[in-house]
């Protein structure tokens, strides 16, 4: 598919994984909003990326908000006239714990933003790819949605639920050529991954692979559904290793 002039939102896009995708896209032609809680974050990569004459826009948004997560997608709508490709890669992590020893604000904090504002955000997408007929949707998930690691139930959960949700997206909007993938990556030379590595181990994955695996599954052709998860591991993974 060519993606040279559409329009993105990529949630987490100040930094890490978001960051990565969205300097690929860009790249690409694409014309991107970042979104995320941090916003100097999201400046210093809106800079760094219209420093190479790429189009690229920013709007703080607390994604545990659903009013500002509709407002993430027609702000994008009034700056680049709709949304043909969403990101859902923003996360926090919940880890550490048996399930005995979660408590409900975990959950709902945990859950409200790594699959609540992926939902709300598909909801408010859907209605625009559905009318242009043309979409794609990522969503950014982990390893940890394919595995079942213990000590992070809740986390794992929201993983589990956003590969689940493509399902029903292709199950419900394939008719209308919306496309729908999720990427599963292990554990990454992220700010977050880095959290999970205190060694700093080098043979772990790279933002920048993530992205171009992002991109690539993107710009497939049309005619090609792919409907399963893609994991995509590290040579060092410690939840299998």
């Amino acid at each position: 598919m060519d993606i040279k002039g559409k329009a993105a939102i990529v949630t987490g896009g100040g930094t890490g994984i978001g960051a990565a995708i969205a300097e690929r896209l860009c790249s690409a032609g694409v014309r991107v909003m970042i979104a995320g809680r941090r916003e100097h974050r999201l400046e210093s990569t809106t800079e760094s990326i219209r420093k190479k004459n790429l189009e690229i826009s920013y709007r703080p948004t607390d994604l545990r908000d659903a009013k500002a997560c509709i407002a993430l997608v027609q702000s994008t709508i009034d700056v680049y006239g709709s949304v043909d490709i969403l990101v859902n890669n923003a996360g926090v992590l919940c880890l550490g714990r048996t399930i005995e020893d979660y408590s409900a604000d975990d959950w709902d904090q945990t859950f409200a933003v790594n699959l609540r504002a992926a939902f709300l955000l598909c909801t408010a997408v859907l209605p625009v790819m559905k009318s242009k007929k043309n979409g794609f949707i990522l969503m950014i998930s982990s390893d940890s949605g394919i595995h079942y690691f213990p000590d992070e139930v809740i986390y794992g959960l929201t993983k589990h639920g956003m590969n689940d949700l493509v399902q029903y997206i292709l199950a419900e909007y394939k008719q209308y050529n919306i496309h729908s993938v999720a990427l599963c990556p292990g554990l990454t030379a992220t700010e977050m991954g880095l959290s999970l590595n205190p060694a700093h181990r080098e043979n772990v994955l790279e933002a920048e692979t993530i992205a171009d695996w992002a991109v690539w599954v993107i710009t497939q052709p049309d005619k090609i559904n792919v409907a399963k998860p893609i994991l995509i591991s590290p040579m060092y993974d410690p939840g299998i290793n």
